[in-house]
């Protein structure tokens, strides 16, 4: 899982927060590693069985249900743009966390049309 990234004051004041170094050259300002070891170029796609699963949730929501759509085959830029287009289809917000897409309300019936129509293997599971 990747860490929060801190801003502002939190990241300047942080132990790990680089002041200066001539040691190895440019830093990339993303992944806080030297340009030619930088990794944020490099999307990896994550491994699964290629089926997608549209769960309904409530769990520290304070009641509010969400639709979480796990299991997509996608690298992280591609995910985004996804869930751009399923919180269009759907009229509501959402985000996209740890690789896994979340779209406020219950859309499952929505979803499901949707991301077939799109080539997509596709379960009910859950709640």
């Amino acid at each position: 899982m990747a860490q929060k990234q801190k801003t502002g004051l939190d990241a300047l004041f942080s132990p790990s927060a680089r002041v200066y170094s001539t040691e190895s050259g440019k830093i990339c300002p993303d992944c806080d590693q030297p340009v030619g070891a930088c990794s944020c170029g490099n999307e990896i796609r994550p491994d699964g069985d290629g089926i997608v699963r549209l769960h309904r949730e409530t769990k520290g929501r304070k009641g509010k249900g969400v639709t979480l759509i796990k299991g997509v085959l996608a690298t992280p830029t591609e995910l985004k743009l996804l869930a751009k287009e399923l919180k269009a289809r759907c009229g509501t917000g959402g985000t996209v966390k740890d690789g896994v897409i979340e779209i406020q309300g219950d859309f499952r019936d929505l979803l499901l049309e949707t991301l077939i129509t799109k080539g997509y293997r596709v379960k009910k599971s859950g709640g």
